[in-house]
């Protein structure tokens, strides 16, 4: 087991997409500095249909902080937050 999964616990990634009113209102950036406080990794970026779309990775705690209050804070300018999540498992 990796040094951070003992640390941390279960790891978790999520791919996500978001709809609605999240391109020229810095939803991307705000994305990427909650990420950083909460010390998780990814990416992010700006889609032609006008969506955001991304993954983020790192402890199961902060993921769920990032997908619970993170995104659902800025929810008026949401229309639908759609994403998948995964575990991380290391051999």
């Amino acid at each position: 087991m990796s040094a951070l999964a003992k640390a941390s616990g279960a790891l978790k990634s999520v791919d996500y997409e978001v709809f609605g009113r999240v391109q020229g209102v810095c939803f991307r950036m705000y994305t990427e500095e909650e990420a950083r406080k909460l010390g998780l990794v990814g990416w992010v970026k700006n889609t032609s249909q006008g969506t955001v779309t991304g993954q983020v990775q790192g402890p199961e705690d902060k993921v769920n902080a990032m997908v619970s209050k993170s995104w659902t804070a800025t929810r008026k300018m949401l229309k639908l937050l759609m994403y998948v999540v995964f575990d991380v498992q290391s051999k």
